[in-house]
């Protein structure tokens, strides 16, 4: 399935490497990052870990998180200046510059070959070789085959094991999406097989909430869920001062818009988030819903068919309004369920 001819090539001798995720990572972008970097310094390779911004904070247990580079935490010239003498840079669970903000510096940087490990579709032209599978559940499941084809499955540790099904778990939504195929499953036995206690991931994952994400998710259901009967559309409005009033941590919306989308009747949901001057969306949809579409085509997005996100630098009022508008316009075009 991959051409693996070139990552052998590139990988043949000890290397200074860099792995990036893309901005706010979810478990996906993050354990692959990890169990990346872990299998690469195995091989005898100097490895950089980074993500543009800060990891959700219920992500912290994951093996070898302590390593990573946080590239906000740094001005343009420090982050260069550390990785410095970079030969290849993994791109992991992106394949768009835009999805790493105004880091996508690290992109242009010269004499860096560039690999993509990914599964999200329409990727751009920026990297010089693609490990890519718009198919695939995750880039967890990417990697895992890669790992395959190079005949190195036996390399997987049980930390490696651990931080790809993490990335498989999650991007599932615990195998319940319908991106989930008989080969995620049987991936996910293999990384059982090595050892990972499935118990602890999804409890660490998913009952592992602060006090105040807990409130945080009451108060949007009770306060911020907007529903639109007649479209088939639920969607929540998350403003600044929400942020500050449950103190809210990266990764701490993550979910909401499945209470949305878990609604009777609902084909189509979202959370609009208010942040600095842009104004955050997620998209989830089911059946031939294009939510990837709409993020794409409407807000400088993209994504997945059934999950995408975008960007509106409008005011969140604005935001709304011309989001419900969008939706009223496109309604009769859908095939809802």
């Amino acid at each position: 399935m991959y051409d693996i001819s070139i990552l052998k090539e590139q990988l043949a001798q000890p290397k200074q490497v860099a792995v990036v995720m893309h901005a706010r990572p979810d478990a996906d972008a993050l354990g692959t990052s990890l169990a990346l970097a872990l299998f690469l310094k195995a091989q005898g390779h100097a490895v950089h870990v980074i993500s543009p911004t800060e990891y959700p904070s219920f992500l912290s247990w994951l093996p070898g998180v302590d390593s990573l580079v946080i590239a906000a935490h740094y001005t343009q010239e420090a982050l260069l200046e550390q990785i410095k003498g970079i030969e290849l840079l993994f791109c992991v669970d992106f394949s768009a510059a835009s999805r790493l903000d105004e880091w996508a510096y690290i992109l242009r940087q010269p004499n860096l070959f560039k690999i993509v490990i990914d599964h999200h579709i329409e990727p751009e032209g920026f990297a010089d070789h693609l490990l890519w599978d718009p198919k695939a559940a995750a880039s967890a499941e990417v990697l895992f085959q890669v790992f395959e084809a190079l005949g190195q499955k036996d390399q997987i540790t049980l930390s490696i094991a651990t931080c790809l099904y993490a990335g498989l778990l999650t991007d599932t939504n615990s195998f319940k999406n319908p991106n989930t195929r008989s080969i995620t499953h049987r991936i996910a036995a293999d990384l059982i097989e090595f050892g990972v206690d499935t118990f602890k991931v999804q409890r660490l994952i998913y009952d592992n909430k602060s006090l105040d994400r807990l409130r945080f998710f009451s108060f949007a259901v009770s306060q911020r869920l907007v529903v639109l009967s007649e479209l088939q559309v639920a969607y929540f409005v998350i403003q600044k001062e929400d942020y500050k009033r449950y103190d809210l941590k990266s990764g701490d919306t993550e979910g909401l818009v499945d209470y949305a989308l878990s609604l009777k009747g609902i084909s189509l949901a979202a959370v609009l988030k208010e942040k600095d001057d842009m104004v955050y969306l997620s998209l989830r949809s089911v059946g031939d819903i294009p939510a990837n579409l709409i993020a794409k085509n409407y807000f400088h997005g993209g994504g997945h068919k059934n999950a995408a996100g975008g960007i509106s630098y409008l005011r969140l009022t604005e935001t709304v309004d011309r989001f419900e508008k969008i939706l009223k316009d496109l309604h009769p075009q859908f095939n809802f369920n």
